[in-house]
């Protein structure tokens, strides 16, 4: 039995005691981390790093107990927070004994607005699933079954008979005794028959677009019958407590199905949270939704389906598939009808995914005549080069600092955070998300900052911090330190000698660039200067830089409304050549001469 230290001596288990929200009590075996044991509840814990210890986001507050000591890494992190001694990684801490804690709400991940406009070409309503009405002399149940079908066929011969042949399992009924009757049949794909419904249900026809993001999901709902949006949704994406980015993901799932089925568990249930909301408020039945269209990044695209992502962790670094075929709903678990379909966008190689494919298709790239690139800045920034009638695209780890996450001060873009900056009359002037009092600081405030340290010389080009002390103070407690500005330099670096190589194996320089595009939600709210005063983005004409904001949401939208653009988009993906930056020689080299904070000549 435990003693009043919470000893354990094998026949209790150490228990938890949650004493702010959520307020929850919990057992767990001796030994058992922490954060671990939390999530394992549902406690929503911002474990940003995969649990290694070294994010710093995931503290808690100790109120009784005894625990072990910390380590020297948590000791420094703790004191880069400000955080008395009370507070412990929940990542690191082993439970020996009873313990009762507080959880900041800080430590929890934050629900955040998520962008879901992008800019995109009209397209052609031509969507893939269609209703057709039928009129149908009336009979008895079973033989009205047949009856249907028999319309059918004369109507359109040789159309496959969906999910199920057996003509008794359509669910057809609810004909009249006598007189035609109205039947609509649901046709996916000129081909296959998935349904077939009593009434004239043609104005009920509905499907989801959904950007599958790493950090962040966005749901789109579509009348098929007009195009229209009938809502959106947004939310993050569950499996960020398993870590913030994909190699995170991956390291957890690689090798261990139930923590690969777990991933998979966590974005369904993150999705079908987002559209059973979206279906309620619009007051739209699920039944009437036939097929979603998703886009995400190669990782993001396996682990939905729950397909191992073995060999994404090692090299050559290819998944399992690049395309798929439409998959019935009703084994992927989303909130739609069982009998509809489930579509990826196809992905183009290695980490580039389907949603650069879907981006290419919502900007029109390939209409285009001369040389563009296509950049997608994230923690796996992806580039696409177009040159003519050839495309090429690579990826590159830039890392979270572009979401603010790696930083000593960091936050993601929500409300309170410096999201712009300037230097000016001896001190910085900062703006955050919201005109709220500041909290921290998100990627697009830390290039601002950055960008000022530079101009004002408290930052030299090769990113070290003028200042004896190797802090820059910003704001009240907030400051950047060394390490904030070097991670800045590692993902700055990283897209920098991405889109050099990507030049260089067409032969092109950045003088031959007509024009850039930049998507995603944090190059929709970056200040395109101050990117290009550090080096991040090439140095060019405003007129030839274009924002698209979310176009991977926009490019599943072309997907869902037009079959053109849907075959158009699986042309495109097998079309674009895959680079893999790694396997150049002079990789490193480059990263290493990117690391400086100049613009490029």
């Amino acid at each position: 039995m435990p003693d009043g230290q919470g000893r354990i001596d094998g026949t209790m288990s150490p228990r938890v005691k949650i004493q702010s929200e959520p307020r929850k009590e919990l057992s767990c075996p001796a030994g058992a981390v922490l954060g671990e044991s939390l999530l394992n509840i549902g406690v929503p814990l911002n474990l940003y790093c995969g649990g290694r210890g070294v994010c710093g986001k995931c503290f808690i507050e100790v109120v009784e107990g005894n625990i072990p000591e910390a380590e020297n890494q948590e000791r420094r992190l703790r004191e880069i927070s400000n955080l008395p001694e009370g507070f412990r990684l929940s990542c690191r801490l082993q439970i020996n004994g009873d313990i009762s804690i507080n959880i900041p709400p800080a430590s929890l991940l934050p629900q955040m607005p998520v962008l879901v406009s992008g800019k995109s070409r009209p397209v052609s309503l031509e969507p893939i699933l269609k209703k057709i009405v039928l009129d149908v002399p009336a009979g008895s149940p079973g033989p009205q079954a047949k009856a249907v079908l028999s319309v059918l066929d004369s109507v359109w011969p040789g159309l496959e008979r969906g999910l199920s042949s057996d003509i008794d399992g359509l669910p057809v009924r609810g004909s009249p005794p006598s007189g035609p009757s109205a039947f609509t049949a649901v046709v996916y794909d000129e081909r296959e028959l998935l349904a077939v419904e009593p009434g004239d249900t043609s104005d009920r026809s509905f499907g989801l677009a959904v950007d599958l993001g790493t950090t962040t999901l966005a749901v789109e709902l579509l009348d098929l019958a007009d195009g229209r949006t009938i809502g959106t949704a947004a939310g993050l994406n569950g499996q960020a407590s398993f870590g913030a980015d994909v190699v995170s993901r991956i390291s957890a799932a690689f090798g261990n199905p139930s923590r690969l089925e777990e991933l998979r568990a966590a974005v369904v249930r993150s999705l079908n949270d987002l559209i059973g909301g979206l279906l309620g408020r619009t007051k739209t039945s699920p039944a009437a939704v036939y097929e979603a269209v998703l886009a995400g990044n190669t990782a993001m695209n396996h682990l939905f389906l729950g397909s191992s992502v073995d060999g994404l962790a090692v090299s050559p670094f290819e998944g399992n598939f690049r395309a798929r075929p439409p998959l019935p709903a009703g084994g992927t678990g989303l909130v739609m009808n069982p009998r509809g379909r489930t579509y990826l966008v196809p992905n183009i190689g290695g980490f580039v995914g389907g949603d650069i494919t879907a981006g290419l298709v919502a900007s029109g790239l390939d209409e285009l005549s001369g040389v563009f690139l296509y950049i997608d800045l994230g923690t796996n920034g992806e580039i696409a080069l177009k040159k003519g009638e050839v495309f090429a695209a690579a990826s590159t780890a830039a890392g979270p600092a572009f979401e603010g996450m790696s930083l000593s001060c960091g936050m993601l873009a929500l409300p309170g955070a410096i999201g712009k900056a300037s230097y000016r009359d001896g001190r910085f002037a900062v703006e955050t998300i919201g005109a709220l009092p500041p909290k921290g600081v998100c990627g697009t405030g830390l290039i601002d900052l950055v960008a000022a340290s530079l101009e004002a010389g408290l930052v030299t080009p090769g990113g070290k911090i003028v200042d004896p002390a190797r802090r820059l103070p910003v704001i009240g407690t907030i400051s950047l330190t060394q390490q904030d500005v070097r991670e800045l330099q590692l993902a700055a670096a990283a897209v920098k000698t991405g889109i050099r190589m990507l030049l260089e194996s067409e032969g092109l320089s950045v003088a031959d660039l007509d024009g850039i595009f930049v998507a995603g939600a944090f190059g929709a709210s970056l200040d395109a200067e101050k990117a290009m005063k550090i080096g991040l983005l090439p140095r060019s004409n405003p007129e030839k830089l274009t924002v698209v904001g979310n176009a991977s949401l926009a490019g599943a939208r072309a997907f869902l409304l037009s079959r053109s653009e849907r075959r158009r988009g699986e042309r495109l993906a097998r079309r674009v050549r895959h680079v893999a930056l790694a396997k150049g020689g002079d990789f490193q080299s480059q990263f290493i001469d990117a690391l400086e904070f100049k613009e490029w000549t």
